[in-house]
């Protein structure tokens, strides 16, 4: 037994072949005979050989690297965004290099420059707070894949949902159980093609329809409580809550319960997401769906297109898909 880390140079001793061999079996070479390919795997088995793969990266002008930056690790529906494309990325022999950011704009571009500064091959920025000058920028360097943005340069491509239309079924839903006024509780992101300006489009949008003014609240994570207080001291209940996602609706369903008020009973509440969380018992939040584990996918995919030399843009909208659950019940206030 070898003590140190064997070479291929030690697996074409033990197989018989020459190193030249080795490395065409390492590479998946189909002009290397069954014979020899078997007798190499073999050798390299026995030895515990394993391949240098920045060797290898370094040869082939590829390290196989992917970064992944995103600004929101507490939303749930991230975290899941995120696992999903991981396993998308080892399904096609890349390797995540995952960087959470935080919500300040200048973190996330010094993690973006971390992750450049590693060779990644490409990017998937994830709800990324970046202007598209800087998206440009970043997209013309190395090919970068944008999730959960609506617009962006030529030199990137997107996945994003269907979010006008999301917004717009579950206030849908809300107006038809019964629930007035309907009111928005919205994050602020001031960064063109940002999922929360598509929301609240499409909120405004069916509202004027149906002749009816918009309410929309403006809130952060850990202020939900205060400004559904001055929902309650305004319309007491019977009101609707079309929540920009479901980490959002969940805080205010949790205060909801202190004011005395019933999610699905006294207050309709929406979210948008359909993260795991929202189909637990004693929650049953009606929300929207993305389409997650198809997006994941979808974005791994294009960034291996990009990787492998396409240059046109492609702008993928995932349907936005109604999940309708306990907490949009129908009220007996009809207003």
């Amino acid at each position: 037994m070898i003590e140190r880390r064997p070479t291929q140079v030690d697996v074409a001793r033990e197989a018989g072949v020459s190193r030249q061999t080795v490395s065409l079996v390492t590479r998946d070479d189909p002009r290397v005979s069954d014979h020899s390919r078997h007798a190499v795997l073999a050798a390299m088995e026995k030895l515990g050989y394993r391949p240098n793969v920045a060797a290898r990266a370094l040869a082939a002008h590829r390290t196989g690297f992917v970064g992944i930056s995103l600004s929101d690790l507490v939303n749930p529906f991230h975290g899941e965004l995120i696992e999903l494309i991981r396993c998308h990325c080892e399904a096609q022999g890349l390797v995540p290099f995952i960087a959470p950011v935080g919500q300040d704009a200048a973190d996330e571009k010094v993690a973006i420059e971390r992750l450049l500064e590693m060779n990644v091959d490409g990017l998937i920025l994830i709800s990324p707070m970046a202007d598209d000058e800087s998206l440009d920028r970043i997209g013309s360097q190395v090919p970068t894949v944008v999730v959960t943005r609506n617009a962006g340069p030529d030199s990137v491509d997107l996945v994003h949902t269907d979010d006008r239309a999301g917004a717009r079924a579950v206030v849908g839903e809300l107006m038809a159980s019964g629930y007035r006024p309907v009111v928005y509780l919205g994050v602020d992101r001031p960064v063109s093609g940002d999922s929360s300006r598509a929301r609240i489009e499409g909120y405004r949008s069916i509202l004027a329809e149906a002749g009816y003014e918009p309410r929309v609240e403006m809130v952060s994570p850990g202020e939900v409580g205060r400004a559904l207080g001055r929902v309650v001291q305004e319309f007491g209940n019977g009101f609707g809550l079309c929540c920009h996602n479901d980490l959002i609706a969940l805080e205010a369903i949790g205060h909801l319960e202190v004011f005395g008020l019933r999610p699905g009973r006294d207050v309709g509440v929406t979210g948008f997401d359909n993260s795991g969380i929202s189909g637990y018992p004693g929650i049953q939040l009606t929300t929207v769906d993305q389409s997650t584990a198809a997006m994941a996918r979808r974005a791994v995919d294009l960034l291996s297109e990009r990787m492998g030399g396409r240059a046109e843009p492609v702008d993928v909208v995932m349907p936005a898909r109604l999940v309708t659950r306990a907490t949009s019940g129908r009220t007996g206030y009809l207003r």
